[in-house]
């Protein structure tokens, strides 16, 4: 029952507000131009997989510098649907490559339900530290440290699948050699098997790169668990909040603010992403 939901889920998720564009109108097939693009849940948003140089994309939709695709693929790959760079893409990317491709922003903004378990902190929150002699409330916009079990099956990877009545794997196939000394934690996947990580590759870019591992491999450094364990809430209205300034419980109450929710089936890894505001528990200042 549980697979089912999640496939009427994905199908739904593929067809709310966008127009596949009709076959032979301009720039409705295009390819990956990059050696690596995140497929995104929503335009910038959360990550679902990776679709890799040369693999075939169909262009259904675009919102600013994001387009929405169907890849084509013979790698795994856990959902083929979702929001790219246009600069990933080889027509796309070019002036009018989007001629024709309808404009629809706003789609897709909850997919996240039907394929995330548990967060490392939940969306628009900040977490209460002490920096510099300060305390207060800081925006979350990275990942939490982590560390990875040693062994192969602990190596990230650029994709996992999804299978029906068992657990979501890792595809060994497509390892990636990543600096794991600077791992970072995001999500656990909806059957809490897989998580999405990040991290540098080795020797190169200090920019991590989203691959996904055994949730087991997933180990907490220099704090007790893999996600934000200090007080965290949640803001109704987060706009105009820089990131690295210490704002004061007065700024956080003005707001309108709740607590984070520990995810009730993987609480182990952190929080539920976006309940209904009802739900959350009450703002912790």
């Amino acid at each position: 029952m549980k697979r089912m939901t999640w496939a009427l889920g994905l199908v739904a998720a593929a067809a709310i507000g966008v127009a596949v564009a009709p076959e032979g109108a301009a720039a409705t097939a295009d390819t990956i131009s990059t050696d690596r693009s995140t497929v995104r849940e929503y335009p910038g948003r959360l990550v679902l997989a990776n679709a890799v140089k040369g693999d075939r994309a169909e262009v259904t939709a675009h919102c600013g510098d994001w387009v929405r695709i169907r890849v084509t693929t013979a790698h795994a790959m856990a959902t083929p649907v979702g929001w790219v760079l246009r600069s990933n893409l080889t027509r796309a990317s070019q002036s009018g490559g989007l001629a024709g491709v309808p404009e629809r922003c706003g789609t897709d903004a909850d997919r996240w339900r039907d394929w995330v378990g548990a967060i490392n902190a939940p969306f628009h929150s900040l977490r209460k530290v002490t920096e510099g002699g300060t305390t207060g409330w800081r925006r979350i916009t990275f990942g939490t440290r982590v560390t990875l079990t040693a062994g192969e099956q602990c190596t990230p990877s650029l994709n996992y699948t999804r299978r029906d009545g068992a657990d979501d794997v890792v595809d060994p196939a497509q390892r990636v050699d990543l600096d794991l000394s600077k791992v970072s934690y995001r999500y656990v996947t909806q059957d809490g098997s897989v998580a999405l990580v990040s991290a540098p590759r080795a020797g190169g870019s200090t920019y991590g790169v989203w691959s996904f591992v055994p949730s087991s491999c997933v180990q907490p450094k220099d704090r007790p668990t893999v996600y934000f364990d200090e007080p965290v809430m949640q803001l109704r209205d987060i706009s105009g909040l820089s990131t690295g300034t210490s704002y004061s419980d007065a700024t956080i109450r003005s707001r309108g603010c709740t607590a984070g929710l520990l995810s009730p089936s993987r609480p182990r890894f952190g929080f539920w992403p976006d309940p209904e505001p009802a739900n959350r528990p009450a703002c912790p200042v």
